[in-house]
């Protein structure tokens, strides 16, 4: 497994932020994206939430399924599993992604904590290992629905960012990031792209965040 120094996770209110070994103080990248977001996106989150009387139930359930999903997944790959404590929906999940979970060899780190000076952001990857063969960044999601492509741009900014995380810690280059889904409709789909294909907007995301913070 990797061993490099963790960035300390902080609780606030704003956002996931983290605390490296120097004491900077970076926000994630999920909080950098969420606040970068369309207004398209940003407008449609807040109208399901006025229009969903339920809104706050239904994101902590998911956030739970997530959560314990994740969790077997880790165990799984830990060779420690056992499902005695997860309940069903989550453990239908992980058997929905298990061909794909096959795919995975030569783990690097699970739920590796990272930062970059040089981006000034910090996240934690669900996996870091081969997939098929080829070292990837691996991060796996519960949906209530199959997913489109370009649903998932946000998350192949997310894992690329991970990747130059990665590179920064360890001078070794990551070029593939996988994004395995899991729907509640009994659908497993996977998403491999090229890092090199996200890091121009990813940095402009970036940048964009900075910018707005000093506004």
């Amino acid at each position: 497994m990797l061993k490099i120094r963790e960035p300390e996770l902080l609780d606030r209110e704003d956002g996931h932020w983290y605390k490296t070994k120097f004491d900077k103080i970076y926000p994630s990248i999920n909080t950098i994206l969420s606040a970068t977001s369309s207004d398209d996106k940003q407008n449609s989150l807040e109208s399901w939430r006025e229009n969903e009387p339920a809104h706050e139930y239904i994101t902590a359930q998911a956030q739970e399924i997530g959560t314990q999903s994740h969790k077997i997944i880790e165990n799984y790959l830990s060779n420690s599993l056992s499902l005695d404590e997860f309940d069903l929906l989550p453990i239908a999940h992980f058997n929905n992604l298990k061909p794909y979970l096959e795919n995975i060899s030569d783990v690097t780190s699970i739920e590796q904590r990272m930062y970059s000076d040089n981006l000034k952001v910090a996240g934690t990857s669900d996996l870091i290992a081969e997939y098929d063969g080829e070292l990837s960044i691996i991060d796996y999601k519960t949906k209530r629905k199959p997913q489109m492509d370009e649903y998932m741009y946000e998350y192949y900014l997310q894992t690329t960012c991970y990747a130059q995380m990665f590179q920064e810690a360890t001078s070794r280059k990551i070029n593939q990031v996988v994004i395995l889904v899991s729907s509640e409709k009994n659908t497993r789909q996977e998403f491999i792209k090229s890092c090199d294909d996200y890091i121009e907007p990813l940095n402009e995301r970036i940048k964009k965040y900075y910018l707005n913070s000093l506004n």
